[in-house]
């Protein structure tokens, strides 16, 4: 059990007694009314993370909308560095704010969502009145996760909306070839460690899970006994082993839970196969 638990074992804890995300968020927020006087904050507090937002509007009307879920990952690994987080985000949304509205179809990437995300920020989106067109274009994955796409840009990653679709001219279909297209040029970047059977997949923590999309085209680095197992369990974490191997599967479902739990970034316990050419639910009997 050694190596199992080396390959899937627990990761490592975050620093101790960190703030919570809703205290980071108004630290963010009183950070914003200091440093820019007659700019209006207000923090929409989330059930996690990844769905807590700061709203800011400017003086001159101008309006930035930042989800916190990476800013308050990136502050659990360097908790003393709060202040300087806060100023780089500070400067990220001003990017934003004074970037075009273009978008460049290079940088559209696909990402990882759950049914339990939709739901909570369609009601969060209802609360605050805002239009029906400010919610991301989504698809339909497996089980409970679904896609959602993004632009990755060096300031921030902008969700592509109704609107935004629209203005790029483009069906779903061509913008869901698109994102795979871009995520493709991870391949090579894309480390896949293990053996025996078991195996994590490592990118850059933003799009590791995402990478279970384009498996055909690196399955040939890994060897499980009968059908690629996954588990999908947070953004940044893609475990697999092989269907015939029951002891792994039974891991993977364990480590699936813990991670979904307690990951910043935490998506399903659900285990995936790969079976026929798609990703497909693990009947739990397997």
């Amino acid at each position: 059990m050694s190596f199992l638990k080396k390959l899937f074992g627990a990761r490592p804890s975050a620093p101790l007694q960190p703030v919570s995300v809703a205290a980071y968020a108004e630290g963010y927020a009183t950070h914003v009314r200091l440093a820019l006087p007659g700019t209006q904050v207000e923090v929409e507090h989330g059930a996690t993370p990844g769905l807590t937002r700061v709203h800011w509007t400017f003086p001159d009307g101008g309006k930035v909308s930042t989800f916190l879920g990476n800013a308050y990952a990136r502050y659990l690994q360097q908790p003393e560095a709060m202040n300087a987080l806060f100023a780089e985000h500070l400067a990220d949304a001003r990017r934003t704010q004074e970037a075009d509205d273009s978008t460049e179809l290079s940088r559209i990437l696909p990402v990882l969502k759950t049914t339990e995300w939709v739901s909570a920020s369609q009601a969060q989106l209802a609360s605050s009145n805002a239009p029906a067109d400010q919610f991301p274009v989504l698809g339909k994955l497996a089980g409970s996760l679904v896609l959602a796409y993004v632009e990755d840009t060096p300031e921030a990653m902008r969700y592509i909306t109704p609107s935004r679709q629209k203005r790029i001219d483009t069906d779903f279909a061509a913008l869901n070839d698109t994102a795979l297209e871009n995520l493709k040029a991870f391949l090579p970047q894309l480390r896949v460690e293990g053996g025996g059977g078991r195996y994590a997949a490592r990118l850059d923590h933003n799009y590791d899970a995402s990478m279970v999309l384009v498996f055909e085209h690196w399955r040939d680095r890994l060897s499980v006994p009968g059908d690629p197992v996954f588990a999908i369990a947070a953004r940044d974490e893609l475990l697999i082993c092989g269907s015939e191997d029951h002891e792994s599967v039974a891991a993977l479902r364990d480590m699936a839970r813990e991670i979904a739990a307690k990951s910043a970034y935490g998506l399903t316990s659900e285990l995936f196969v790969w079976r026929d050419g798609r990703l497909q639910v693990l009947d739990k009997t397997e």
